[in-house]
């Protein structure tokens, strides 16, 4: 398999239909997730003497508040707390839900666009929405249903093997977890495929991982050597991309105040990473749609040509 065609032409395809690159930025949804936490302190008196539990290092002010805070809390009624984590364990569902539907969109999209652009002639115009839309609809459904199992069979089986994969880490020192890795790549490698196959050769979801599973077990060398091409790749490339977000907030916070005024340095901070945000989800979105591109060149390279079937992708084209 020629890697190098398969990666130039990817990049050529998202360079010239650029709105893959709003497809690979939805994807992204799929596979987002947030997580955050810092907080910054600092003590300037030389001597702090408190009992444990004490505030007394707190200004009066803020003890109050904190105190009132305490009152509040305790006199809530328990209904109301049950009713509150309710409440967020039911927003968290629905968002998951709606982040799932979009990425799903996403992640057809860049597919189905790829497959239209690897069909077409190059001289052809470039991909509207309308016509990469069209031609994933059909397969919407299947491609969400299967996300959203994958993800509850994965949790399932993520609680129930806890407990072994603890034991295993501490009879082995932990070695024992590097069998985890490819495990990972395996089932990584098997989803991208099974959406793939889905969309390309317009099959069902079982007999989608069926045929999933034996391009891959077909090909194995070839799909391991493009993984660690995209997964070392995308991973560098990605950190490069993070950079920015990460470096250029704490060195303005030191140019400016010197690192000495904490609360102007995490204002400056948080202006700037909301200023890169947008910037980041991009620049992501084209590297998840670079990404895809090549996964599915892959898989119709790996495919035999006799076998693959995409005639309502072609009808689309031409209708277009």
């Amino acid at each position: 398999m020629n890697y190098g065609e398969i990666l130039s032409k990817a990049w050529k395809t998202i360079w010239k239909h650029k709105i893959l690159w709003l497809f690979g930025v939805l994807a992204g949804c799929a596979a987002s997730g947030t997580s955050g936490g810092g907080g910054a302190s600092g003590a300037s008196s030389s001597s702090i003497t408190t009992q444990p539990g004490s505030l007394d290092f707190l200004a009066p002010s803020t003890q109050a508040w904190l105190n009132d805070l305490g009152q509040f809390i305790v006199d809530v009624p328990v209904w109301v707390w049950i009713l509150l984590v309710i409440g967020l364990v039911a927003v968290g569902f629905f968002l998951s839900v709606a982040f799932l539907m979009v990425g799903s969109l996403g992640q057809a999209g860049v597919i189905a666009g790829t497959s239209l652009a690897d069909q077409a002639d190059p001289e052809d115009k470039t991909l509207s929405f309308g016509t990469i839309f069209k031609a994933l609809k059909p397969h919407y459904w299947k491609v969400f249903l299967f996300n959203i199992g994958f993800r509850l069979v994965g949790f399932i089986i993520t609680i129930l093997m806890i407990f072994p994969i603890i034991v295993l880490a501490f009879c082995t020192c932990c070695l024992g977890l590097l069998l985890l890795i490819p495990v990972g790549w395996l089932i990584d490698t098997l989803v991208n495929f099974v959406v793939i196959a889905i969309i390309e050769e317009e099959i069902g979801v079982f007999e989608a991982i069926s045929r999933a599973w034996q391009v891959i077990t077909r090909n194995l060398v070839s799909v391991l050597v493009m993984f660690l091409i995209l997964g070392l790749g995308g991973l560098i490339v990605g950190l490069i991309i993070s950079l920015p977000l990460l470096i250029i907030p704490v060195l303005a916070n030191v140019i400016i105040t010197g690192g000495q005024a904490v609360t102007v340095g995490l204002v400056i901070s948080l202006l700037l990473s909301l200023v890169f945000i947008p910037l980041l989800v991009f620049l992501g979105g084209v590297l998840k749609a670079f990404i895809l591109a090549s996964w599915t060149l892959t898989y119709r390279r790996l495919a035999m040509a006799g076998e693959l079937t995409p005639t309502v992708l072609s009808d689309k084209t031409d209708e277009e």
